[in-house]
């Protein structure tokens, strides 16, 4: 399985996921280790998502 990193960007955080569905629109992943899904969606050149308030990236 495919992985990326994700970063929280309030806190700046950075965590390990898998990529379960990729393309140039979109960017869904699982946080390793949890059952925490968390769809991203291109914004220019990176992926941007929401989860419980808080906002992640990621280059994919």
């Amino acid at each position: 399985m495919q992985k990326t990193i994700i970063k929280n960007i309030n806190s700046g955080i950075k965590k390990q996921c898998d990529i379960l569905r990729k393309n140039e629109h979109i960017l869904e992943v699982v946080l390793e280790g949890t059952t925490i899904k968390i769809l991203l969606k291109k914004q220019t050149n990176k992926y941007i998502g929401h989860f419980k308030e808080m906002e992640f990236e990621s280059d994919g």
